[in-house]
């Protein structure tokens, strides 16, 4: 032990430390044992360093460590290689690695093989084949950097609240190239990948800022949630938001954004979907160029915009704006009911069947304010026996449709109101004479056609037996 000791007090004294080197850098090695070295004369003057057995080194001053198998000291040249079982610790970070090589000029340390680096505020560490390690060094700068190429795995937290680090479940990114500035900012370029267990997203490249908690994806982005119910969200560029423990809060797909789930789908310029626990639970959408429309079950509503509600991601209750359509199609016969206005919305209900245990929309309630028009198929005792159902058309300011089971049930038009009913021809019914020779001509789309069907189509059932739903017609 003597002997070590002697050998460490005589290495301090040697000519290589003794020198003094340029104020440029601002960590001062000193070399504090080893169990053998060398030492070269260099051009300047000074002398170089060749040490090995097991190297002990810190920073003059500050609260820097390193340890290698071996090391090469240039001290002329600001140069430092550490060669075998690297650890390098300052304030900010521990750094392990097969070598790493210490431009202290830059204060710059390049690790290769096996790397591992961890942030001892945030927690945040990395792991790949190599790294740019740019430390913390006034006035050289005042944040940390760190490059890292080949698809490093970075567990990302953020910055520590008070005393604490953060203590939520952390990001884990996968890219090609990889940046990290300070303790909360991270950027991906290359095959960029983000999980966590509430999350599942990539893209061509990415961002992540815990310290504002925001994100974004670039380069044909998805993010998805996960879990049997999880919602699927694609578009050209995708931003999100997060709350105070790093949940995604809000999603904002712009560009051919594209969203569905187990039983909705919505296409738009624009997504703007608001999250809880994992799941949507309000959508927005418009657009410019592509006129947004949702699809729930057998519905579909497109409009100028959508604000859709969707408590636990069921759609509960939606509201079209700017010449709305909603369209309904019985999967049993192919046929197709709709209403449209200058605003719509459109009510549903959470309904099970024997098939799923999880609940499904049903729509049960459709209002048109503005310019509304409708046009659906009913079902009386007298169609169904001939196979065929009927055809209203009713136009006005305002239309209320209620509906149980897919079927409509009651009709309330308001204001400025007209329509015609069609009532589907006894079977075997020649339908070209009596529709003029046209049988393709089942109703007309404005006014005057309307009119002319009106003339050609057969009567009413007799009060007695009502054909078509309860229509309440109103003019104010």
């Amino acid at each position: 032990m003597r002997s070590i000791v002697c050998f460490a007090l005589c290495l301090c004294a040697s000519p290589a430390v003794a020198q003094q080197r340029p104020a440029a850098s601002t960590c001062d090695v000193q070399i504090d044992s080893s169990r053998r070295s060398r030492y070269v004369q260099a051009p300047g003057g000074g002398y170089d360093t060749y040490a090995g057995g097991g190297i002990w080194a810190h920073c003059r001053e500050q609260p820097t460590t390193m340890y290698s198998d071996s090391v090469a000291w240039y001290p002329e040249r600001d140069l430092l290689y550490l060669i075998g079982r690297v650890r390098f610790e300052d304030s900010v970070s521990i750094l392990n690695a097969d070598h790493v090589t210490y431009y202290l000029r830059q204060e710059r340390l390049f690790a290769e093989g096996n790397v591992y680096t961890k942030n001892l505020r945030t927690h945040s560490d990395l792991r790949g084949p190599n790294l740019d390690y740019y430390r913390v060094a006034p006035p050289i700068r005042d944040t940390l950097e760190i490059f890292a190429r080949a698809r490093p795995t970075i567990n990302f937290y953020s910055a520590p609240r008070g005393d604490h680090p953060d203590s939520t479940e952390p990001f884990v990114v996968v890219a090609d190239r990889t940046k990290m500035r300070g303790s909360d900012q991270m950027w991906g370029g290359g095959n960029v990948t983000i999980d966590r267990s509430d999350l599942a997203a990539k893209g061509d490249s990415g961002q992540l800022n815990l310290g504002l908690n925001v994100g974004a994806l670039m380069g044909r982005p998805q993010v998805n949630g996960t879990g049997r119910d999880a919602y699927h969200l694609s578009g050209e560029r995708i931003s999100f938001t997060l709350t105070a423990t790093h949940e995604i809060r809000h999603v904002l797909s712009a560009g051919q954004a594209v969203a569905h789930g187990s039983d909705w789908h919505l296409d738009a310029d624009t997504l703007d979907m608001t999250l809880d626990s994992g799941k949507v639970q309000l959508a927005e959408a418009w657009g410019k160029h592509q006129r947004p429309d949702a699809v729930s079950g057998t519905n579909t509503i497109i409009a100028d915009s959508l604000d859709i509600h969707m408590p636990a991601q069921l759609v509960r209750l939606v509201w079209a704006y700017g010449h709305a359509r909603t369209v309904t199609r019985d999967s049993a016969s192919a046929d197709e009911d709709w209403i449209t206005g200058d605003t719509l919305r459109a009510d549903f209900a959470a309904v099970r069947d024997s098939t799923s245990s999880k609940p499904k929309s049903q729509l049960e309630h459709l209002t048109s304010f503005g310019s509304a028009r409708a046009l659906y198929h009913v079902e009386s005792a007298d169609t169904a026996s001939r196979g065929r159902k009927g055809v209203n058309y009713s136009r006005g300011r305002r239309i209320d449709i209620a509906t149980s089971n897919a079927k409509v049930q009651t009709v309330d038009v308001v204001g400025q109101v007209d329509g015609v009913y069609l009532e589907p021809l006894p079977p075997g019914a020649d339908t070209a004479k009596m529709r003029g020779g046209d049988s393709t001509r089942a109703l007309p789309a404005d006014t005057a056609r309307a009119g002319a069907a009106r003339t050609a189509a057969h009567p009413s059932p007799a009060p007695t037996t009502p054909a078509v739903p309860p229509v309440r017609k109103e003019r104010p």
